[in-house]
């Protein structure tokens, strides 16, 4: 007789579980859009001291803007090339781009009247992030009547399907690109906004657009060589949609207000440092991964110290890798810092903590993995590397 087949162990979760991703499905969009608004309004209404203000709903407009939005880039944009001399995808998003500035910018030319931007982004945030809701919804109806369930619905909702799972549309696309181009659309008529109230747009806006122009044309393009899309539940969605085009434009929409408040020399020299540092942290560490990926014997990387696995695989310890695990979350955290703390203690700053630490969580529950994975290797690198995200200290 043979003896019963252990049964598999229980798929581990990040999160908290059902109970940490369902009460997350809830604050985080509701968060962003109170952050918006209060953004929004603490440069109208006078500072922190005044009531806040009342929680945006997405409006009949909003829901139909967004809705064009994602249906133009997120369906019927994302097409692959039907031949070599096809444009790949970031020709197609820079074309969306121009033409739009485009529009916008000849709109403020000729003097048409364009409405106000810090009143369309409350509404606009709102109507991404029910729209976020509702596609994940859809996505988990469908995966489930096709009998492709992962487990728990609230978690499977939140995160997305597991590996292995055939994907289809709407959650084979990479709503991220989506969300980047709406981005950068709002740093546009940032500045727009700005030349229209005061004449030109001030120097800390000026510096912030850039910062942040550059990073989202950067990451653009490294979408563009690895396409594969994201996780196919709302944590995903939401990022892509809601959480990148009205939540990292944040820094920018506070300025736009108060273009008055200089930083003064020396806190714009160290913001602007910290932003620096934080790129060409993030641009060595990628490099050195990029080309170790490719071939360690690289004369580049190949004097780099290495901790070998079982399987025969190195792992990089030197360079950038060797300062702490992640250098690459230490860049872009710099780099976010460097753009948002010209604004002070504001809600782009409590926003930018909130992402960190989801990020953080995701990125423990990665450590985890990767301990299962190498085993004593792993062991071995954390020891050669004992700092996962902040030299000296953590």
């Amino acid at each position: 007789m043979k003896p019963p087949r252990a049964a598999p162990p229980p798929p581990e979760m990040e999160f908290g579980g059902p109970w940490g991703a369902g009460a997350l499905s809830l604050l985080l969009p509701l968060g962003l859009v109170g952050v918006v608004s209060a953004t929004v309004g603490e440069g109208r209404e006078g500072g922190w001291g005044a009531p806040a203000p009342p929680l945006a709903v997405p409006t009949p407009p909003a829901l139909a803007l967004v809705l064009a939005w994602v249906g133009a880039l997120g369906m019927g944009g994302w097409k692959p090339p039907r031949s070599p001399r096809d444009p790949p995808g970031p020709l197609r998003d820079l074309g969306w781009l121009v033409m739009l500035g485009g529009a916008l910018g000849g709109s403020l030319a000729l003097g048409v009247p364009l409405p106000p931007l810090c009143p369309l982004l409350p509404p606009l945030a709102a109507a991404a992030s029910s729209i976020a809701f509702g596609l994940a919804l859809l996505i988990l109806a469908r995966r489930r009547l096709r009998g492709g369930s992962t487990g728990h619905p609230v978690y499977e909702f939140f995160v997305g399907g597991g590996a292995g799972i055939p994907l289809e549309p709407p959650e084979n696309l990479n709503w991220e690109r989506v969300g980047l181009c709406a981005w950068f659309l709002v740093l546009s008529a940032a500045l727009g906004e700005q030349q229209r109230l005061w004449g030109s747009p001030s120097l800390p806006l000026a510096l912030l657009v850039a910062a942040q122009g550059g990073a989202v044309l950067r990451r653009l393009r490294e979408l563009s060589a690895s396409p594969a899309p994201g996780p196919g539940g709302f944590l995903g969605l939401f990022g892509g949609l809601a959480w990148g085009p009205f939540g990292g434009p944040l820094p920018v929409l506070l300025l736009l207000r108060r273009p008055q408040q200089g930083l003064g020399g020396a806190g714009g020299a160290a913001c602007g440092g910290l932003y620096a540092l934080g790129l060409w942290i993030f641009h060595g560490a990628t490099t050195q991964r990029s080309l170790f990926s490719r071939d360690p014997r690289d004369p580049r990387v190949a004097g780099l110290p290495t901790v070998p696995t079982a399987t025969g695989q190195l792992l990089l310890a030197g360079g950038w890798w060797g300062l702490v695990r992640r250098p690459d979350d230490l860049g872009e955290l710099l780099m976010a810092l460097g753009w948002t703390l010209p604004c002070g203690l504001s809600p782009p700053l409590l926003l930018l903590l909130v992402g960190t630490a989801l990020r953080e969580l995701r990125a423990l529950e990665g450590e985890r993995r990767q301990r299962r994975r190498f085993g004593g290797a792993w062991g071995g690198l954390c020891q050669r590397v004992p700092h996962r995200l902040l030299p000296l200290l953590y």
